[in-house]
């Protein structure tokens, strides 16, 4: 191996090292705003419980941010998975601009955030959260 050849080797490993701590903070992301969803869905139910007048309002008060994580969810694993094709192109050696962290050309193949929010690795989480918000709201307020 030539030394241009050794020092094109050595950018390409450092761009996929770059990239794939650009995927794991995406997966590392996603994995926060479910234990943040998580926590104002148990807030909801432990004020629901222990207040003299529980309020429906409790729980829609959690159900607003929970959607905005779980859209926030969907948008970072579309984003992970255009980083991956970047991270796929620079493997093979494709041509690809020496350091680049930009996955706009890659967005285009990847299924829009709604779509992405139905999807069984995202919703599956999202609609247990909301199910069992409104178990404990029925169960509060059937009981009150």
């Amino acid at each position: 191996m030539s030394e241009h050849e050794a020092r094109d080797e050595s950018i390409r490993i450092a761009h996929l090292t770059m990239l794939q701590g650009v995927i794991t903070r995406m997966g590392s992301n996603s994995f926060t705003l479910k234990a943040l969803s998580a926590t104002f869905g148990s807030a909801a139910v432990a004020v629901m419980a222990t207040a003299d007048n529980p309020s429906p309002l409790y729980a829609i008060a959690a159900i607003i941010p929970m959607i905005m994580f779980w859209l926030m969810d969907a948008q970072y694993l579309r984003l992970e998975r255009a980083y991956r094709r970047l991270y796929e192109h620079v493997r093979k050696g494709e041509e690809i601009e020496a350091y680049s962290l930009e996955p706009a050309p890659f967005m285009k193949d990847i299924a829009p955030v709604f779509r992405l929010a139905l999807s069984w690795s995202v919703s599956w989480f999202y609609v247990a959260m909301f199910l069992s918000l409104a178990a404990v709201a029925l169960i509060i307020f059937h009981g009150t």
